[in-house]
């Protein structure tokens, strides 16, 4: 199956969710898929459930027995609903996250296939405003998976997500992800995921995440640098961000560039020029009192390679800054690069 950015899986979950049918991500491990399904829900306003499908049971989608005593004092047995479950008289969008569903045994997936395709199991109901998307791995990334029923498949409309560079580096502006870290995945692209299911760490875009929650706690020393990120991406992936790092001291100071784009000099080592363009990213700020004139100035003295990823880490900081006649300016005069 051809594999698809998430930038453009989200209006695809819309789209399917305007037509009642059921989502289903694909992907290796942390690739980031719940983070999509979180993201849209948070776009959506809508109300997230999460169900983790192998930790169910059949019995236990269904909801356990409880015995209910009648009007004539008689008893009945009834099933309960699961605490997991959406309340049935909830008004507003719902979103219904699957998660781990390949990993759950058949019999569980058989059992959730009603609520999928009928979105009710035995007396319950799924609220009118209710989107389902399920998640998961495949059999090759070494997962513990189980065989997904055909019915099962043929209600779904089936996603395969990519490690999109573009698209993570949007989100990383966006969620403060160091400009370090933002800069290595722009030099070694190949390192945004690289999975190696014979290592217990390897890089992915969920442990690039862990990397940047980690940075302000881990000690000074080369060593204790080493094992802290090589603990979460793997030792080949660590020794070449550390050595990243290590060319903060040959960054030209930031300050001087805005205050004098025209005098600092450019970098000319391919890293340091995607630091540089990294950081200077994070700082722009736009309108008649910003520096976005004076930090363009200096971009503009690099190659449209490093221009290109700058403007997009701009705009993902900062998406007015489009609207700006720099910027209007710049596209112009890089419509062929752009295009």
């Amino acid at each position: 199956m051809r594999q698809i950015k998430p930038s453009l899986l989200y209006s695809e979950i819309n789209a399917n969710a305007k037509a009642d049918i059921p989502t289903m991500i694909w992907g290796g491990p942390g690739l980031g898929k719940s983070q999509i399904v979180y993201q849209t829900a948070a776009n959506n306003n809508s109300k997230l459930f999460e169900l983790r499908a192998n930790l169910f049971d059949p019995v236990d989608v269904r909801g356990g027995l409880k015995v209910v005593e009648q009007q004539d004092g008689s008893f009945r047995t009834r099933y309960g609903i699961p605490e997991d479950y959406p309340d049935a008289n909830y008004q507003g969008k719902v979103t219904l996250f699957i998660d781990e569903l390949p990993v759950a045994p058949k019999a569980t997936q058989n059992a959730l296939l009603q609520l999928i395709l009928d979105r009710k199991i035995g007396t319950y109901t799924l609220p009118r405003e209710t989107t389902i998307i399920a998640a998961g791995n495949r059999a090759k990334d070494r997962a513990a998976v189980h065989e997904m029923p055909t019915p099962v498949k043929s209600r779904f409309a089936h996603y395969t997500v990519e490690a999109n560079v573009d698209d993570w580096c949007v989100w990383a502006m966006q969620n403060n992800i160091s400009p370090m870290i933002i800069s290595f995945i722009r030099f070694r692209p190949s390192l945004l995921h690289a999975m190696d299911a014979k290592e217990n760490a390897f890089p992915t875009p969920r442990g690039w995440e862990m990397v940047n929650k980690k940075l302000p706690f881990m000690g000074t020393s080369q060593d204790e640098q080493f094992y802290g990120v090589a603990s979460i991406v793997g030792d080949g992936t660590a020794g070449e961000f550390i050595a990243h790092q290590s060319l903060i001291s040959e960054l030209p100071d930031i300050n001087k560039i805005i205050k004098s784009p025209h005098t600092v000099k450019v970098p000319e080592k391919t890293s340091v020029m995607f630091a540089i363009a990294s950081a200077l990213a994070t700082r722009v700020t736009g309108g008649d009192t910003g520096n976005f004139k004076n930090i363009l100035k200096y971009m503009t003295r690099f190659n449209p390679e490093y221009q290109v990823p700058f403007m997009k880490d701009v705009l993902a900081k900062d998406p007015s800054l489009q609207h700006e006649e720099l910027f209007k300016e710049w596209a112009s005069e890089n419509s062929s690069i752009l295009l």
